[in-house]
């Protein structure tokens, strides 16, 4: 349900509606805003790099993920619903306002998925993440048909009218998390209170402890790797979605339409690794996903290269798009999952969410190189980021990795705790 329930936000604010209303409404000028959109996006990224590794060790070591996940999603979601209030030209505002709500929104990401080693045996990761991005795509199906309704019923279709839109995304995101507060347990509280001063220090000290022992783990630290390059492609897409739509001349309701057909083959896509990547394998499974990949964004750069001004080739094209869009995410979350002992699994997931966030702040060379030398280039250049990602990920050893998990979860003395909370909550099952 929190997969659903931030759907809100992916979607409405970073895909499609709020990247346009702050290059029309805010920046209004043709020139420059893809720069400003994306070096805020960047700036917002860079913050969760910062903060992501040792926020993840602090969840772990204090046993409050849950506290942590709803706090940062109401956050996010009360800074959502603000960004309906930014008027024309408000810059400064609007920088205020999203760079702590994507921040929010980022940093619970990566606690929700910290939770996949903990309620998930090692043998159907894939199928438990799989669920939840399954969700998120259900969630974004419904969303679309609202905001395609309103846009049609009440005349929304100039970014000026989309306000109340944003303010809409915001009580989706708290209404939709509200099971996740109520049915979610919580963490075994730790058997030793630590102060905050040494909750930190503590947290430092295990991710410098891990970054010094890197080698037992190699195979992760080399998927974060390739998972940092390719993300840049995958970042990009999300935040250029919409504008990429609009450039090529699908605008308003039609918007909406384009991004719900989208959305259809991305739920697709996401249900293919719920159903089949614990048997094909996680390695296969994502490097099938780049592949899509890959075609997508050459058949888009051929698109801008050609100047033609008819709309149905991205229509066509934006299908490859949904459906690694939908695949890629879940059957990443899961690898990582796959080869994370549990006991450590916020710490794991502050490194994917460091990662992810990182190849975010590369949104900003496709907003610069779009903006200087045009949309054919740009993706030209997004394409090489999942063709070196996946040539990367041909040297991990997943199940090298995994065995490497799976000897650091029986030595862990708390081991005997993970498998009571799962039967606690039902969720092992």
């Amino acid at each position: 349900m929190f997969d659903l329930a931030n759907q809100s936000f992916t979607l409405i604010v970073n895909t499609m509606l709020f990247a346009i209303f702050f290059k029309e409404v805010v920046v209004r000028d043709a020139e420059t805003d893809d720069t400003w959109w994306s070096a805020t996006v960047a700036a917002s990224m860079l913050l969760v790099v910062v903060v992501s590794p040792v926020a993840g060790a602090a969840a772990d070591l204090t046993g409050r993920k849950k506290t942590m996940l709803l706090s940062l999603g109401a956050g996010c979601a009360l800074l959502t619903c603000a960004l309906g209030l930014i008027p024309a030209g408000g810059l400064a505002l609007a920088i205020a306002l999203y760079i702590p709500a994507n921040f929010a929104f980022a940093l619970g990401e990566n606690i929700l998925a910290a939770y996949i080693p903990v309620i998930a045996r090692p043998e159907n990761a894939g199928r438990v993440s799989g669920i939840g991005w399954t969700m998120g795509y259900l969630g974004a199906l419904v969303l679309l048909v609202i905001t395609a309704g309103a846009m049609m019923v009440f005349g929304l279709e100039d970014p000026h009218d989309w306000r109340p839109l944003l303010v809409f995304a915001g009580v989706w995101f708290l209404v939709m998390a509200t099971p996740t507060a109520l049915f979610v347990p919580s963490d075994p509280a730790p058997a030793e209170r630590l102060g905050r001063r040494a909750i930190l220090a503590e947290a430092s000290r295990r991710v410098f402890g891990t970054l010094r022992d890197i080698r037992p783990r190699r195979d992760l630290a080399l998927f974060f790797v390739a998972f940092l390059v390719y993300g840049a492609g995958v970042q990009t897409t999300i935040f250029f979605a919409g504008v990429l739509a609009a450039d090529f001349g699908i605008e308003g309701a039609g918007l909406a339409l384009f991004l719900l057909q989208i959305t259809v083959t991305a739920g697709i896509g996401a249900v293919i690794p719920m159903v089949y990547q614990d048997r094909l394998g996680h390695k296969a499974t994502v490097l099938g996903f780049l592949g899509v990949w890959v075609v997508a964004s050459l058949a888009l750069a051929v698109v801008a290269w050609s100047g033609t001004s008819a709309t149905w080739p991205i229509w066509v094209v934006g299908n490859l798009l949904g459906f690694g869009l939908g695949g890629i995410g879940t059957s990443t979350r899961a690898c990582v999952g796959f080869m994370t002992p549990a006991h450590r699994a916020a710490e794991a997931f502050g490194f994917w969410g460091l990662t992810y966030k990182l190849s975010g702040v590369a949104v900003i060379v496709f907003g610069l190189l779009k903006d200087r030398l045009g949309a054919g280039t740009a993706l030209a250049a997004l394409a090489g980021t999942f063709i070196a990602g996946a040539l990367i990920l041909t040297f991990v050893d997943v199940a090298r990795g995994a065995r490497r998990a799976r000897e650091d979860e029986a030595a862990h003395p708390g081991a005997a705790g993970r498998a009571d909370l799962a039967a606690a909550g039902g969720l092992r099952r």
